[in-house]
């Protein structure tokens, strides 16, 4: 009996799914499933395995749809893999329209964590209910004016919290919008609501995301030398502070002692702007070649938080906390060593004696 055409794509599906588990040997065993049974059976694998994606909105929508009927902690472990890759991509992506929607992707993305108490940040850290962030003060949309100031405190900040909370602006003004019936407020939330989605389009053409700073754990910075200087050494015990704990969010409405107006978080960026622009204009190396350290420069970046080359970083501690137990191993051995030697010339110096004393 010929197979049926209709059951070749099912077929190719699931034969991927298989053939990644190993358990390819199994096809043939297929051919005996009635049609009905396959296309379900394989429509349902297929879902789980290739249907996640980050190409565009429609797709990372269809993505957090199809993650719905797994348990909160495989969704965020999902979303989060993705949120990741999708930022990668966008580094090596040019194309305008590639980059608009991988963009829109992220923005699902970073929305439905935030929402469901699992952003990317938070991985290490308490859940939003036992490490309550404040907000932001003085953000809104009420008018164009409302809008306006509120661009104007969100400037300098980091450009991943930038695009969450105007976008997270524009989903509430829609809320409100649906309850209100007064023709002038809805004209003038429609006004302020427009200059925020003007700097969203402008934010998502220019690819602003690319000069995201992330911030490095707590537990990676400490490893290193401390600072010398003062902000920085203001900044970490701000970061590892009883209020902070090592949550950088907590840093958007944190000040330094000196300056009550600046918040922690544009500090920083001011601080690694400048930074960045001495290591690009002197050509600076950000590690040694000899030991692999993080050079001077670099280690004032690690300072406030930030590396250009985490991957590499964490390596180098990882080998350091491996290498140091072993150097310690190696001074007690060298020890044990010097005092077996010692003790055998104390001994070699009695032998004599004896046998002088024997001879007598």
């Amino acid at each position: 009996m010929a197979m049926p055409s209709s059951w070749r794509p099912w077929l190719r599906k699931i034969s991927r799914i298989l053939a990644l588990t190993g358990s390819r040997r199994y096809l043939s065993d297929l051919c005996q499933i009635p049609t009905q049974v396959l296309a379900t059976k394989g429509a349902a694998m297929a879902e789980g395995d290739s249907k996640f994606g980050f190409k565009d909105m429609e797709k990372a929508l269809e993505t957090l749809k199809l993650l719905e009927s797994h348990d909160m902690q495989y969704r965020k472990l999902t979303v989060r893999g993705l949120l990741g890759r999708a930022k990668r991509v966008l580094t090596m992506t040019k194309a305008e329209e590639k980059l608009k929607n991988i963009n829109a992707a992220i923005g699902v993305f970073e929305k439905w964590l935030e929402e469901n108490g699992g952003g990317a940040s938070s991985k290490n850290v308490k859940t939003d209910s036992e490490d309550k962030v404040e907000t932001v003060p003085g953000l809104g949309f009420k008018d164009k004016a409302a809008a306006e100031a509120t661009l104007s405190i969100l400037a300098e900040r980091d450009p991943d919290y930038q695009r969450l909370a105007i976008k997270g602006l524009i989903g509430s003004s829609k809320r409100v919008l649906s309850g209100t019936k007064n023709e002038d407020k809805i004209t003038a939330i429609k006004e302020g609501v427009q200059v925020l989605e003007d700097f969203l389009e402008k934010f998502e053409a220019e690819n602003r995301i690319k000069d995201n700073r992330a911030y490095l754990p707590l537990a990676v910075v400490t490893k290193l030398p401390e600072p010398k200087d003062e902000l920085a050494k203001e900044f970490l015990e701000a970061y590892g502070g009883s209020k902070a704990k090592g949550n950088y969010k907590h840093l958007r409405t944190m000040f330094p002692k000196a300056d009550e107006k600046t918040s922690w978080d544009i500090v920083r960026n001011r601080q690694l702007s400048k930074l960045l622009e001495q290591i690009k204009s002197e050509e600076a190396k950000l590690f040694d070649a000899e030991t692999g350290a993080p050079t001077d420069l670099h280690l004032q970046l690690i300072h406030w938080a930030y590396s250009p080359q985490p991957d590499k970083l964490k390596q180098y501690i990882e080998k350091l906390a491996k290498k140091t137990p072993e150097k310690r191993k190696q001074e007690s051995s060298s020890s044990a060593s010097d005092s077996s030697a010692t003790s055998q010339d104390s001994d070699g110096e009695d032998k004599p004696k004896r046998k002088k004393k024997r001879e007598e």
